[in-house]
Parts: C-alpha cells; structure tokens; sequence
C-alpha cells in the first residue's frame, strides 16, 4: 500500500507541473520507496526551473499581466541643445519612470546619427536608477563635432518594458573664439600729427570655424565712451590692420580709441583703451596777397583772396585749385532764400569763361560756386554748386547750406556736418568749368578761378554783399 501512497503524489505533482500521461505511468511503477521519493523531488524541482510564480523571481515569465511602465523624461541634453567640444563627455539624464509592479526596474539609453537610430554610437542597458528621482550616463568617450546626434531611454524590469521617451536631438559643434586685438597706434598717450590719424592694430586671435573677420574702432572723449566722437569699420588685413578715420578731430584735444573683433556669428572684446591727443591749433595764415596770374585784359587788376586758398584742405574739387590763375574777381554776392546769386568780370560779355559739357550731361556748364569754411581752427574748401550761363541763382536757403552742398560725407566731411551759424564769416569764390567729383581738374578747359570773398552768414532773410 506505500508504494500506492507514493505514485498518488506524484501524480499530483505530475499534474501540477503538467507532465504527460506516459510520464505519470512511468513514475507510478517506481515501487521502491527511495526511487519514488528520489522522482517526485525530481518532478517538484523540474516544475521549479521551469516556472515561477514568484514576481521578484529572475526567471519570472513576463510580461507579467497589469503591470505598466511609464517612459522616463528627457532632461539633458534638451532638444536642439548645442554642447561645445570641450565641454565633453556628455552626461544624458532622465528623470527616472513610474511602474505598477514591483519588479526594480534598470535603464536603457541609445544615441544614434539619424533620428531613426539606424546608425547608433552607443546602446546601453541595465543603468541602475539614481538618486533623488533622476538616474545620469555619463558617455566614457566624446562624441564626434560637428554633427547632430539623436537619443532616447526606456525602463526595463526584466519582464516588462516601457516606452521610449520622445527622441531629443543635440548639437555638439567646434566653438568660435575671437580674441582682443592689441592696439598699435596711436600708441599710449601719443600726440598725432594730424586731425585724421591711422588706427593700427594687430589682429585679434582666433580658434574654431571662424569666418570672415571685420573690425570696429571707436573713438570718444573720455575713457567710458559715453560720447563716441567716430565709430567705423573695416575689414581684416594680412597679420595688422590700419583703418583711417573718417572725420576730422578737434585740435588739441585728448581723445581714447579702442577696438574689436567680430566674424558673422560672434562678437569678441574689446581691445585695451588707449589715450592720444592731437595737435595744438596751428597758427592763423599770414595775409594773403593776390595770386598772379594773366588778367581778362592788360591793365585790369584782380581782388587779391580774402582767405587764402593755399591754407585749405580742398575737398571733392581739383586739388591744385590754390595754384590755378585767379583771372576775374568776384563783385556781387547776394545770399537769397532760393540760392546763392554771384556776379563775377568773367560771367559774362566778350572774354567770359568758356562753357563745357560733362559727360552725360544734355548741356553745358560754365562754372561752379565753392564755399570756403573754418572748422576747428582749419580751412576747408569745395566747389559743389555747378551753374550753367543764365541760371541766376541754386543752392538753397542759407539755413540749409550743410545739407543741399555737403551732404556726403564720403566726398565732403567735415564740411557736412558744419552748418555755418548766422554772424559766422565764411568765404565763396567761383571755378571755371565743372569743379565738382573732379580732383584732377579735368572738368575746366581753362583752370582759372576767382578771388575769394568773405561774407558774413544771414538768417534765411538773406543778405547782398559788393565788392570792388
């Protein structure tokens, strides 16, 4: 009767475990007692390895039903991070996932050069959960610049498994560095000889993709540049650049200048402040006596020059016009709200200054009407204002001399930006031909010119002034 005992408890046990009919019969004839104890242990141990009902178990079937794994969240890198190269390994990190089970879940975090992760450069599993809500992979190598990168993480339990995160790209990218240039000159407290001294530097330093470089000059009165007197740019020269500025300063006067660098994306710093001064005032002109040259008739004397044209920077006109004959002298200037009309021996009548046509013109011009002014202590002079025979009057209001004569400051700075104020002295003479945009003179058939006269600058009510 044992032996009975024993094959029924097998047969339990055989159907527990799911064994089949044969298997049951083989083991009911096992009579001995030990060899019938020794197969049930068997069978018992069999259904064990097979299965295991017991969730922590590591051989637990999966997925175990009910149980839900959320998808961890992205932190680090966000998406369309740019992480510079030196600033590498990248750390990724995710704030850690919830589960419904009780099963300790790990990480698996991929990076891949396609959004489809085609093409991954690292796949890792099994990262233990961080502290504090958060678990991080630090990458042991760096990743290749220059290029996007893709990446993604899901919680595992080992029988079950979360959804991927949303895919998050990054950049890692070369960093552009544009360092300082060194200031040359005006060297430390240098006095420059003249009003429009030359900016020297050497070129500033510079790593990563770095492109076309230009730099900034500003020039102010004090060393917090609160008033910037001249701000311009230029672009880079071989090893040192040189950049003239484009107005004049005042005289002795002590000024600062520093400058910077920049390419199209970023904007480097700027250079050290260095203080320079320029040059006193020079002293007034002697008095001018009248230039010689051939009369419009044996015997008929010319005004001598009210202001001497040898002491002016000529501006946008022929730059030997102090050398040319001064053959007729002016005797009528009238200062109207319409314009300037001026009266001269060789306006008109037998004798008078030829007429030419410049190019693109559809008819000629007889002379042109210049302006003498002083600016911080220095003459400055140009002939803007072309006048063909019979046109009596041009170039605007007396309020408006500034804009209408000298309004490019390429061509006529500083004269652009000095309106002459009323009472203030200013000087006019006429040129043969068309002396404007012509510094070589190649507009006037005779190259003669007029004395120059001296007026006192009225309100836009006008004013007329004769001389003899």
């Amino acid at each position: 009767m044992r032996p009975i005992r024993k094959a029924v408890h097998i047969n339990v046990c055989a159907v527990r475990c799911g064994l089949s009919r044969i298997q049951v019969t083989l083991m009911n004839r096992l009579l001995v007692p030990a060899a019938g104890m020794l197969a049930a242990a068997l069978a018992l141990t069999a259904c064990e390895a097979t299965k295991s009902s017991n969730p922590l178990s590591p051989a637990v079937a999966g997925p175990i039903p009910g149980v839900n794994i959320s998808a961890p969240k992205i932190l680090e890198p966000f998406a369309g991070q740019k992480i510079a190269v030196d600033r590498q390994p990248v750390t990724l990190l995710v704030e850690n996932a919830l589960t419904t089970g009780v099963r300790p879940l790990s990480y698996t975090f991929d990076i891949a050069t396609d959004a489809n992760f085609n093409n991954k450069v690292l796949a890792r599993e099994g990262i233990a959960p961080g502290a504090g809500g958060r678990t991080s992979l630090r990458l042991e190598d760096s990743l290749a610049t220059g290029r996007t990168y893709f990446w993604r993480a899901r919680a595992v339990d080992g029988a079950n498994e979360g959804p991927y995160t949303s895919t998050m790209s990054f950049d890692v990218f070369t960093p552009i560095i544009i360092e300082a240039p060194t200031p040359v000159a005006p060297g430390i407290n240098a006095t420059v000889d003249t009003l429009r001294p030359r900016f020297v530097f050497t070129n500033a330093a510079r790593s990563g993709p770095v492109g076309a470089i230009t730099y900034l000059v500003e020039v102010a009165d004090s060393d917090s540049f609160a008033n910037k007197i001249a701000a311009w740019t230029g672009s880079e020269q071989p090893n040192r650049t040189s950049l003239d500025i484009p107005t004049d300063l005042a005289y002795n006067k002590v000024y600062y200048w520093h400058v910077r660098a920049y390419d199209p994306t970023t904007l480097g710093p700027f250079s050290r402040t260095q203080a320079f001064a320029t040059p006193h005032v020079p002293p007034p002109p002697p008095t001018p006596t009248p230039t010689p040259g051939p009369g419009p008739s044996p015997g008929t004397p010319v005004a001598a020059d009210m202001i001497s044209l040898a002491s002016a920077t000529i501006l946008n006109s022929p730059s030997d016009l102090a050398r040319w004959p001064v053959t007729t002298s002016i005797t009528r200037i009238d200062l109207r709200s319409n314009g300037v009309h001026v009266e001269f021996s060789k306006r008109d009548g037998a004798g008078r200054w030829p007429d030419y046509t410049p190019p693109g013109w559809s008819g000629p011009l007889q002379y042109t009407l210049g302006m003498v002014l002083s600016i911080d202590g220095r003459y400055y002079a140009s002939a803007p204002i072309e006048f063909w025979n019979g046109l009596d009057a041009s170039g605007g209001p007396p309020s408006r001399y500034a804009l209408n004569w000298f309004y490019d400051p390429g061509r006529w700075a500083p004269m652009t930006y000095h309106q002459p104020a009323v009472g203030e002295q200013i000087g006019f003479f006429v040129c043969a031909g068309d002396c404007r945009n012509r510094t070589d003179g190649s507009g006037s058939p005779v190259k003669e010119r007029s004395n120059v006269v001296v007026v006192t600058m009225p309100s836009d009510a006008g004013a007329s002034f004769t001389f003899r």
